[in-house]
């Protein structure tokens, strides 16, 4: 039976033992089903045109539109298929498809996740990249907002919105953020994962004021002592990878990341080998520890006897150069703001003002030796031990730094 439906009939209308319709006689198609319990849900049957019958349903009835369509909704909802239908077209199934396509985009995350294992591959062209877990960190943090978004919906506005805030502080971080996110993009369009490069036609961000702080004596001491007096509760491992980089010149990263294989004893000397899967240049590195570091590594060595020597608090993997750069973000420090990396720069100022070679500084931060013309000549037939140069060079600045903290 067809009705002009209205709210106030459809209030009235009663269930029965089995289900009944009441069709709308103000628009084709459209019927309202009144179930044994008393449920309403909209209904459209319509045949589309030169094809099949077409019945579905449109959910739930709900005078006020709330949670269901109202009256008014069901009847521009049936309005719109029974319209498709007699072009020839299933808006229901149209619908669906478009549906899935959405869902079947890549999403952000995904892609991020699909980037980052493709250029981490040892077998890819110029082998794996040793900061490919930096890069996706990076990544993540970057698209933190749009990591549940399909990445072909992102726009160069959004890139923007995302870039803008960090910028404004440190724009050197912001531009990084930029190279990855169009790394990334670039890599995708390549792969087929995204169409287009959001990223395209997106400015620099330039790279910031150039680094160049290096700590005082003054601030060297105070930066000490406030370390060992527990740096505003730190965490120890933190604390310690901190006093080891101040102590050595390596980078915090391949500190933070010591494992007990790398550590080893040869004629009475502590050595370090960086592997060459955490080394910059992709090649291993030998250095000795001495002094306070030598100390350090082997009261570590006691307690972590295998395995990762720092790690996060609760054990559950090693420390990473991200976790030190927090760790020192969310302290007030007893100092003018500095980076890790300054107290790598450090080092190497403060060898070359105790009269250290700067070939020998080179090699105790594991740079290349020598300028542009002498590097093929050293890298084909000079094989030099630099052991006992760079051993007396670290020496030098643990008497250093033991001279400040009595001073």
């Amino acid at each position: 039976m067809k009705k002009a439906l209205t709210a106030l009939m459809i209030a009235g209308l009663k269930p029965a033992a089995t289900a009944y319709y009441v069709g709308d006689a103000k628009q084709d198609g459209l019927r309202l089903r009144v179930a044994p319990d008393g449920k309403l849900t909209w209904n459209v049957t319509v045949r589309i045109k030169y094809g099949k019958l077409l019945s579905t349903s449109l959910g739930r009835c709900d005078h006020e539109g709330r949670n269901g369509l109202d009256l008014a909704g069901a009847r521009e909802r049936a309005a719109a298929i029974v319209k498709a239908a007699r072009l020839g077209t299933n808006l229901i199934a149209e619908e669906r498809a478009s549906r899935e396509a959405r869902e079947n985009l890549t999403i952000t995350s995904a892609l991020i996740d699909s980037y980052c294992k493709d250029i981490a591959n040892p077998n890819r062209k110029g082998g794996a990249l040793r900061t490919a877990e930096e890069i996706r960190r990076r990544l993540k943090r970057a698209l933190a907002a749009k990591l549940s978004s399909p990445a072909q919906s992102l726009t160069r506005r959004d890139i923007s919105s995302l870039l803008d805030p960090v910028a404004g502080e440190f724009p050197r971080e912001a531009e990084k953020r930029r190279q990855v996110i169009d790394a990334m993009f670039r890599w995708g369009v390549a792969k087929g994962y995204v169409e287009t490069n959001p990223v395209q036609g997106l400015p620099s961000y330039g790279a910031g004021a150039p680094r160049d702080r290096v700590l005082s004596n003054d601030e060297i001491k105070k930066f000490w002592l406030w370390l060992e007096n527990g740096a505003d509760n730190m965490p120890p491992d933190t604390i310690t990878v901190l006093k080891l980089q101040l102590l050595t010149g390596a980078r915090v990263g391949e500190i933070a990341g010591i494992e007990a294989s790398e550590i080893w004893f040869e004629e009475g000397r502590l050595l370090w080998t960086l592997p060459e899967e955490r080394s910059k240049n992709k090649k291993p590195y030998t250095r000795p520890f001495v002094g306070r570091a030598r100390a350090i590594v082997e009261g570590r060595l006691e307690s972590e006897p295998k395995g990762p020597l720092f790690r996060i608090l609760d054990k559950s993997r090693k420390l990473r150069s991200d976790d030190i750069g927090l760790a020192l973000n969310h302290r007030k420090r007893p100092i003018r703001h500095f980076t890790t990396h300054d107290l790598r720069r450090t080092v190497v100022s403060g060898l070359d003002e105790l009269g250290v070679p700067l070939d020998t500084i080179a090699a105790v931060v594991g740079h290349q030796r020598g300028g542009k013309d002498t590097r093929t000549l050293i890298k084909h037939y000079s094989r030099p031990n630099l052991d006992s140069r760079i051993e007396t060079a670290l020496l030098t600045w643990d008497e250093h730094i033991d001279q400040l903290l009595k001073s």
